[in-house]
C-alpha cells in the first residue's frame, strides 16, 4: 500500500447561489484553518508527524544535567528534530511508494508541507522570534491553494 497522498475528487453538494440564501451558519475561520491543517498534514506521513510531535514534547525536558552541545539550548535539540524529521520525509516516502507510481512531485510537496505544517505547529517554540500565529495561518491556506494545482498523479 502506498503511503502517497493523492488527492480525492469531489463534486460539490451544494449550489453556491443556494448556499448563500440559506439559513446555515458560515463555516468560521478555526474551521477553515484545520481544514487547511489537516491537507497540509495529510501529505506528510502520519509516523513522520507523529514521531515529529513525540520527540517535540521531549525537548523542554531537557535539563542542565545532559552533557555536551545538547545541554546549552532546547533550541539545538529542537532544530535536530526538525532537520531529522524533514530528512526523513522524502526518504521515507520513496521506500514507501509504490514501484511505477509517480512520486517525484510527491516528495517535494510532502517536504514543503512538512515545513509548513511544522511552522504552524511548533513554530512558536522553534523560531519564537519569527514565529506569527497569522502569517503561518497565511502560509497553511497559500500552501493548500497553490498544491491543489499540483497534479499528483502524475
Amino acid at each position: 500500500m502506498s503511503r502517497l497522498y493523492y488527492e480525492k475528487v469531489t463534486i460539490p453538494t451544494r449550489n453556491p447561489i443556494v448556499a448563500a440564501d440559506s439559513d446555515e451558519p458560515e463555516v468560521s475561520n478555526n474551521q477553515d484553518i484545520k481544514g487547511y491543517l489537516e491537507k497540509v498534514s495529510s501529505l506528510i506521513p502520519a509516523e513522520v508527524i507523529a514521531g515529529y510531535l513525540t520527540m517535540f514534547g521531549f525537548v523542554p525536558l531537557i535539563d542542565e544535567t545532559t552533557q555536551g552541545i545538547l545541554s546549552k539550548n532546547e533550541t539545538t535539540v529542537a532544530w535536530i528534530v526538525f532537520f531529522f524529521c524533514f530528512l526523513l520525509t522524502p526518504i521515507y516516502l520513496n521506500y514507501q511508494a509504490e514501484k511505477g507510481k509517480p512520486k517525484q512531485i510527491h516528495l517535494i510537496i510532502s517536504s514543503v508541507a512538512f515545513v509548513i505544517w511544522s511552522y504552524v505547529t511548533t513554530g512558536a517554540s522553534l523560531i519564537p522570534d519569527y514565529y506569527n500565529a497569522a502569517l503561518g495561518s497565511i502560509f497553511l491556506v497559500a500552501f493548500s491553494l497553490i498544491s491543489g494545482f499540483v497534479k499528483l498523479n502524475k
